[in-house]
C-alpha cells in the first residue's frame, strides 16, 4: 500500500463521510460481541480499537439498514487494517458494507470508500474507475483527487499523480498537497526541488495534525533515501517519534538500515512486530545478516505465512515474496517469475529495487529491461536504482529474455 494511501486512510480524509475497506462483497459484517469472544489477531482483545467496533457493530445490529452507521464501522474496520497492516479487517469492512456494494448510482462518499476498499486489494482499475465517476459529478473532491494521486502513483501513471496533486493543492494548500506533490516528482526528474520544497513545508507550514506530519516527514525521508542523504535516518527518526507502531514508517527504515550495515538495530526496532508480515521479512532478514539464533524457527515460519498467502490466491504480497525467495532461499530464477508478476500492477521504486536484483542474480540483463524503460522514461533519481542499473549493464547480452509474465511458481517449501 503506498505512502499516500496510507495517510489519507488513516487521516479518514473525505468529504462527506469517514473512509473505509474491503473484502469478500457476499460476506457479512464480522466484529464480536463480548469480551470473552477472543478474534485470532495477535490484538489484545481490550484494546480500545476493538471497543469502538463492538459498540458500532451493535448499533448496526439494532439498525441494520443504516448506511452512515455501516461506514463508521467499517472506516474502524480499515483503520485496524491500515494500522496493523491486517488485511482480514479490510475484509471485514466490506463485508459491512455488503448491502450497498452494488448500489448505482451511488454517492460520492460510498464511491469513494468503494475505491478505498478496492485499492487496499490492488484492484487499482476498479479503484480509479470509482473515482474518475466521482470526479465527473464533482471535479474539486479533495478526498477523491488525493486517493487518485496515490493509486496513479502505485501503478506508475506519474502524469495522473501530478495532475491530481495539482488539483488537490488549489482546493486544500498545505503540508498535505505539498507532501502529495513531492512524492510524486522526486520520482519524475525533480529530486533537488521537491526534497527542498518539503522541508520547506515541514519547517513553514506547522501543524497540530500528527499524522499529516508523519506522513510529510516520511516522505521526505523516503526522498532521502533515493538521493543517498545521510539525513535520511534523521527524517524517519522523527516519524516514528510520532507514532512508533507506524508499520510504513517502520518498514522504510527498517530497509534503509538493511542498507546500510544496521542489521543489528533492525532486531531491536522490529523485535514484538512478527505478526506483521512486512516488518517480520525485515527481521528475518537482520536475523539473518547477524546469525542470530532464531533466525532457523522464523524463516520457516515466514516461509509458511508467503506459502498460504499464496494458496488462497494473494497477490498483495507478490513484492515481499520476491524478496524472501532471493534473499533468505537463494532462488534467483522463482525471485524473478515474482517480480515480473508483481511488476504488471506496481511499479515505484520498491517494486524496480526487487526486479532489478532479482533479474542480476540470475544475470538476465534483457528482463530488466521493463524496469530500464520505466526508470529512463520517467527521469527517475534514484542513487540506489542508478547503482542496480549500472550491474545489469555490465551482464552478458546475448542471454535469452526471462520467462515470459504469468501465473507467479509456488514459493520453495
Amino acid at each position: 500500500m503506498s505512502r499516500l494511501i496510507r495517510f489519507a486512510l488513516g487521516a479518514g480524509f473525505v468529504v462527506g463521510a469517514p473512509c473505509l475497506t474491503l473484502a469478500a462483497a457476499s460476506a457479512a459484517p464480522f466484529v464480536p460481541t463480548d469480551d470473552a469472544q477472543i478474534l485470532e489477531t495477535g490484538l489484545p482483545n481490550a484494546d480500545p480499537r476493538m471497543r469502538q467496533m463492538r459498540s458500532l457493530a451493535g448499533q448496526l445490529a439494532t439498525d441494520p439498514s443504516s448506511q452512515q452507521l455501516a461506514m463508521n464501522l467499517a472506516a474502524r474496520q480499515l483503520a485496524m487494517g491500515v494500522a496493523e497492516a491486517d488485511p482480514r479487517f479490510v475484509g471485514y469492512a466490506r463485508g459491512t458494507l455488503a448491502r450497498w456494494w452494488s448500489d448505482e448510482p451511488a454517492s460520492p462518499a460510498l464511491r469513494i470508500m468503494r475505491a478505498r476498499i478496492l485499492q487496499a486489494q490492488h484492484d487499482f482499475a476498479g479503484a480509479t474507475a470509482q473515482l474518475r465517476e466521482v470526479l465527473h459529478d464533482e471535479p474539486e473532491n479533495p478526498g477523491a483527487l488525493l486517493l487518485l494521486a496515490s493509486v496513479a502513483e502505485a501503478t506508475g501513471e506519474f502524469d495522473t499523480a501530478k495532475d491530481s496533486c495539482a488539483r488537490f493543492g488549489r482546493i486544500r494548500p498545505g503540508l498535505t498537497a505539498a507532501a502529495c506533490r513531492a512524492s510524486v516528482d522526486s520520482q519524475t526528474g525533480e529530486s533537488d526541488a521537491s526534497f527542498t520544497a518539503l522541508s520547506d513545508a515541514i519547517a513553514h507550514m506547522p501543524t497540530t495534525d500528527s499524522a499529516q506530519l508523519l506522513w510529510a516527514l516520511t516522505i521526505l525521508g523516503e526522498i532521502a533515501v533515493r538521493r543517498d542523504d545521510p539525513r535520511a535516518t534523521d527524517y524517519l527518526k522523527q516519524a516514528l517519534a510520532l507514532d512508533p507502531r507506524n508499520v510504513y514508517a517502520l518498514t522504510v527504515y527498517a530497509d534503509y538500515l538493511l542498507d546500510h550495515a544496521g542489521a543489528a538495530i533492525v532486531l531491536r526496532l522490529l523485535r514484538g512486530f512478527e505478526r506483521i508480515d512486512a516488518l517480520y521479512l525485515r527481521l528475518v532478514l537482520a536475523e539473518q545478516i547477524t546469525g542470530d539464533p532464531g533466525f532457523r524457527n522464523d524463516r520457516a515460519d515466514l516461509a509458511s505465512r508467503f506459502v498460504a498467502a499464496q494458496q488462497q490466491g494473494d497477490v498483495l504480497h507478490l513484492r515481499d515474496a520476491s524478496r524472501f525467495t532471493l534473499e533468505i532461499e537463494h532462488d534467483s530464477r522463482h525471485a524473478l517469475d515474482f517480480a515480473q508478476q508483481n511488476w504488471t500492477t506496481h511499479k515505484s521504486p520498491y517494486d524496480a529495487y526487487v526486479f532489478l536484483a532479482a533479474a542480476i542474480a540470475c544475470h538476465d540483463a534483457p528482463a530488466a529491461q521493463p524496469v530500464i524503460d520505466w526508470a529512463a522514461r520517467n527521469h527517475l533519481e534514484d542513487k540506489k536504482i542508478e547503482r542496480q542499473l549500472q550491474q545489469v549493464e555490465a551482464l552478458p547480452k546475448d542471454r535469452l529474455a526471462g520467462q515470459p509474465v504469468g501465473t507467479a511458481p509456488s514459493l520453495p517449501k
